[in-house]
């Protein structure tokens, strides 16, 4: 050991003396707990992010189903739409008026299917029979009435009539008043003006447009019967509608005749009274005869043409 003089030995114990003065002042204790504290707070934390990433995890599809049914309920899928059907029965005519307050006749064995809320876009009603309508101007929404054959005619405001019957072989359309744009089902769209008609040919699939009496052809809807240049076929066909009648035409030797004719009040023998007077047919009636679910037959009307 080097020989040290009794100044620096005195330094020397000064400076041990401080450092263990130091090392008697730091809290072993306390830095324990801190140290622990820090390493729980660390887990706590690493533990919280791993919750908060399963969380998100489990949340997104949720999120991503709560997003979906609001956009079906809200947007995009449309509530269910509801129907209404009007029907009027054989021999009879009603007047009808719709959601948007357009008025319709409809015609003995006719019947109109409607939106009870019409769409904001369009107005559509879906027609078998006959129907006279009175339609009230949109300019925003047009109207439609569609047939069974896909002919379409769509209007904005008019008055106009439609024929289309399941048993004949036609579907007209007649204007009275305003422009009515009519669709065939070959997509072919024909314009009609006041007092035109056009007749769609339900075997050949062609259509003609042709001046006509409008009044001859609404008149119905006033509890009237006009014929103009009207075959028999024709004439029984609607006065089987009009009286609710099964009318059998015997034409043996195919005679036509043509007749022009307006009726109003009369009963059914005495529009066959007339009828018999300018042609050589007689005419009798077969009462109905009730059947086996205890209902009655229709009426029936034998017609001989001689």
């Amino acid at each position: 050991m080097e020989n040290m003089n009794p100044e620096s030995l005195l330094r020397k114990a000064q400076a041990l003396g401080d450092d263990i003065k130091e090392m008697e002042s730091i809290d072993v204790l306390g830095a324990y707990c801190q140290a622990q504290t820090r390493i729980k707070a660390n887990r706590k934390k690493s533990l919280y992010n791993q919750l908060m990433r399963y969380a998100a995890f489990l949340t997104l599809p949720l999120l991503l189903s709560s997003l979906i049914l609001g956009y079906l309920y809200f947007g995009g899928v449309e509530a269910e739409e509801k129907y209404a059907e009007i029907i009027a029965a054989r021999g009879s005519v009603i007047r009808y008026e719709l959601p948007d307050h357009s008025v319709v006749w409809l015609n003995s064995g006719s019947t109109l299917r409607y939106p009870t809320v019409f769409k904001k876009e369009n107005r559509m009603v879906e027609l078998k029979g006959e129907a006279y309508f009175e339609v009230e101007a949109d300019k925003k929404r047009p109207f439609y009435v569609n047939t069974p054959e896909g002919l379409s005619v769509y209007v904005y405001g008019t008055k106009f009539n439609v024929t289309a019957y399941d048993d004949d072989d036609y579907v007209e359309t007649v204007l009275e008043k305003g422009k009515v744009n009519v669709i065939t089902p070959c997509k072919e769209t024909i314009v009609l003006t006041p007092g035109e008609q056009l007749h769609y040919d339900r075997q050949t699939q062609k259509s003609i447009k042709n001046k006509v009496d409008v009044y001859g052809k609404v008149a119905w809807k006033d509890g009237k019967l006009i014929f103009r240049n009207a075959s028999l076929e024709e004439i029984f066909k609607r006065l089987e509608r009009h009286f609710n009648v099964d009318i059998k035409l015997n034409n043996e030797f195919g005679k036509e005749y043509k007749y022009r004719a307006t009726f109003r009040n009369e009963t059914l023998s005495q529009i066959l009274d007339y009828l018999a007077k300018s042609a050589t047919l007689k005419w009798k009636i077969q009462e109905p005869e009730q059947q086996s679910d205890g209902t009655l037959t229709k009426t029936k009307i034998i017609v001989d043409l001689y």
